[in-house]
């Protein structure tokens, strides 16, 4: 796939076209959960799509923003098995699957949701709901030509990076240097809650670190999705432009000191 020109047009839609998806279509987006990138391969989970049939009103006052559910013809829900950071890698699996379902013509957007969604959709499963995702067409989409406006403030690289020493923001000739500029430049894309931009990353001793700031409007399930999906974001760039990379979802030994309202995500090594 191309990550980048898919970072560059994805957003969240919340008006859609009545119109149903192709099962072929849907069963193409669905698969690519099996293939697409992971934290950990080992965490069981299960994908389902249902239809608006099955889910708006069912989920309607207690899924979406204050309760008002997305009327979509379709619905993502992924399932995972109560494991470390299965929160974090449902949100790869999620986004990963909004990627793909973009690079095929389908919009999304996720869907915050209540713990009794399971129940309320009556899915047979011995499994957790970490995620719910909207799945339709654009009911506002640009006529062919029209450029994508995206209005919403974004920092700037050396707000969100930090090289060194904490506050010490990164200048993007020295990020380019070390290539790792593009990398930056795309997460710093990563959709966020109410578009907080919680997270920061310290370059330091050779590796990447990642913090979020501990948001009060936002849950700890939703600071995982956010820190999931950033983490995805910087290592499709990374691994198509200069190498294949993992992330340690743990605190490094000689990370350096951080103000307190942030808190350690994950590092990985250059």
């Amino acid at each position: 796939m191309d990550y980048q020109n898919l970072i560059l047009t994805t957003k969240s839609v919340r008006e859609y076209k009545k119109d149903s998806i192709e099962s072929q279509t849907l069963k193409e987006i669905k698969d690519y959960a099996l293939t697409c990138p992971k934290i950990d391969s080992s965490i069981a989970f299960e994908v389902r799509i249902l239809s608006n049939s099955e889910a708006f009103l069912t989920l309607d006052g207690i899924a979406g923003y204050q309760g008002n559910m997305i009327d979509a013809p379709h619905y993502i829900v992924i399932l995972s098995e109560k494991k470390g950071h299965y929160i974090e890698n449902a949100a790869y699996i999620g986004e990963s699957m909004i990627l793909k379902a973009l690079e095929i013509g389908i919009a999304s957007c996720w869907i915050s949701f209540h713990s009794s969604v399971k129940e309320r959709l009556n899915l047979l499963s011995d499994k957790e709901v970490v995620a719910l995702i909207a799945l339709g067409y654009d009911a506002n989409a640009p006529k062919k030509g029209t450029a994508v406006s995206f209005a919403d403030y974004k920092l700037g690289i050396d707000e969100i990076v930090y090289i060194d020493k904490w506050g010490n923001g990164a200048d993007a000739s020295i990020l380019e240097e070390r290539g790792l500029l593009e990398a930056f430049m795309f997460s710093k894309l990563a959709p966020s809650t109410l578009n907080k931009q919680s997270w920061r990353f310290l370059l330091t001793s050779g590796k990447v670190i990642l913090a979020m700031k501990k948001e009060k409007n936002v849950s700890d399930y939703e600071q995982k999705i956010d820190a999931g999906i950033i983490m995805l974001f910087f290592q499709l760039i990374v691994s198509s432009t200069l190498f294949d990379l993992k992330w340690n979802l743990e605190q490094p030994v000689d990370f350096l000191q951080i103000p307190k309202e942030f808190e350690i995500i994950a590092y990985c090594m250059l």
